[in-house]
């Protein structure tokens, strides 16, 4: 199914059955469920199955109870050993310089005064409960059954009232003891200021966050667009009674703050010099070719990978895992054992880093598509799954779409393009980061009827 039709679709059932000024459990809920509900949703009708993850080992399981014990130690002493009127919230998946770095969060963080409290989300998120208590068991709203069937009618999604309700349940359950544990964290903290790139769906840091006053700026993580649930919403709605959204959003570019509408206070474009790839010189030779993976992708990457690395067994190819891929790093790594011309590359390695050397870049969806473009690279989008998130895309220069294995070797094996590059992500601007930081700005209400529809 077309990810942006059932986006649009997904838009005005939202608005046909008012969700967003649903109370009927005591609170506006719906923002906190949507996401799931919309992915849950687009799974069924696309016939995507969400992959669940191994189980990891017992001692890897230990090790990381231990490690999150530790680290919330370490964070009560350091709230308790001093103030911090700054909280930051990181996610740092890749290493550079061999810290681990969060590329979208860590310049707006560097330019902003102030003593910060620092949580790294990743790999461990072990500033909140790990799971909702026992105890806990949220209503069900009462429209969740019109809701399935009118998922049932609009997109054939037969799974049912039932599924459904156990999953809004179980999010709701979530969201208000993440919520309860923000109000907790920033009553012991007292910040001014939140910074943070989401690691999931935030939801209820906006709420707890808006309750006691706490200004919230949240950095672009990565590709956002009309078909993202996190990002995209109805332009027709009116949000101002929801308190679910950050106060700002820093972008990489204009080009971003245009993808989609993102009902954020106000909207800025900051950029960012770590995905802001300049135009690269030509790769030595004929150049690598990168497969860039992610978890719900790999299946499908993996069955194009194969043929078409015994096809071309001159070419090297590069296998680009996701973060969210690690600890499916050594089954891979097997599974993809008998191809010597093809190298796995950890997600903790930025797909920036490594254009210098391809010459193509393959993919179903990710924000690399727009990095490899801006280098001057070629991009050879395989039109499956959610393919069409880049819909804005297709016809440019230097962008072709392969939707048989032939169509991807003769890409692959044309003469290299022109190299003409094109612009979406701006460089580092220190200036216009220093001024979304600056309290004191437009109160909310006034930027957003002046400022950004993302």
């Amino acid at each position: 199914m077309d990810a942006n039709a059932y986006t649009d679709r997904f838009f005005a059932l939202e608005e046909r059955l008012g969700l967003f000024a649903d109370r009927s459990i005591g609170y506006h809920w719906w923002d906190a469920v949507r996401y799931d509900v919309f992915r849950f949703g687009y799974g069924q009708a696309a016939g995507i199955a969400i992959p669940v993850a191994d189980r990891p080992p017992l001692w890897l399981r230990l090790r990381g109870g231990a490690e999150r014990l530790a680290l919330k130690a370490r964070l009560r002493l350091s709230i308790l050993l001093r103030h911090h009127d700054v909280l930051v919230l990181r996610a740092p998946r890749q290493f550079m310089a061999g810290q681990r770095s969060d590329l979208a969060l860590d310049p707006l963080v560097q330019v902003c005064p102030g003593r910060h409290l620092v949580i790294d989300t990743f790999p461990h998120y072990y500033h909140l409960p790990w799971r909702p208590s026992r105890r806990s068991h949220s209503a069900c709203p009462e429209v969740v059954p019109r809701l399935a069937e009118a998922l049932r009618v609009e997109f054939g999604i037969t799974t049912g009232e039932a599924a459904l309700r156990e999953l809004i349940v179980s999010l709701l359950d979530r969201f208000c003891a993440r919520q309860e544990g923000y109000r907790k964290l920033f009553a012991r903290v007292r910040p001014r200021l939140v910074l943070l790139t989401q690691n999931g769906m935030e939801k209820a840091l906006f709420c707890a966050a808006r309750e006691q006053g706490v200004r919230v700026i949240e950095a672009q993580h990565g590709l956002i667009g009309h078909a993202h649930p996190g990002y995209s919403y109805a332009r027709s709605i009116d949000y101002r009674h929801l308190h679910s959204f950050p106060d700002a959003f820093a972008t990489f570019s204009s080009y971003w703050s245009r993808a989609c509408h993102y009902p954020a206070g106000e909207c800025m474009a900051i950029g960012n010099d770590a995905f802001h790839v300049p135009l690269l010189a030509p790769p030595p030779g004929r150049g690598q070719v990168m497969f860039v993976s992610a978890d719900i992708y790999h299946e499908t990457l993996v069955d194009w990978l194969r043929p078409l690395a015994l096809r071309l067994p001159e070419r090297h190819f590069v296998y680009k895992l996701h973060p969210n891929q690690q600890h499916a790093r050594s089954a891979i790594g097997a599974e993809l054992a008998s191809l010597p011309n093809v190298e796995i590359v950890d997600g903790s390695v930025s797909a920036g880093s490594l254009l210098g050397r391809v010459s193509h870049v393959v993919l179903i969806q990710s924000t690399v598509t727009h990095e490899a473009l801006q280098a001057g690279r070629q991009v050879c989008i395989l039109p499956l799954l959610n393919y069409q998130v880049h819909h804005d895309l297709f016809g440019l220069e230097g962008v072709t779409t392969t939707p048989t294995l032939e169509h991807l070797v003769r890409a692959i094996e044309a003469p290299p393009g022109t190299g003409k590059a094109l612009s979406f992500f701006d460089r580092f601007d220190a200036a216009r980061a220093a001024q979304l930081l600056t309290p004191g700005r437009p109160d909310p209400a006034a930027a957003a009827a002046s400022a950004v529809s993302l």
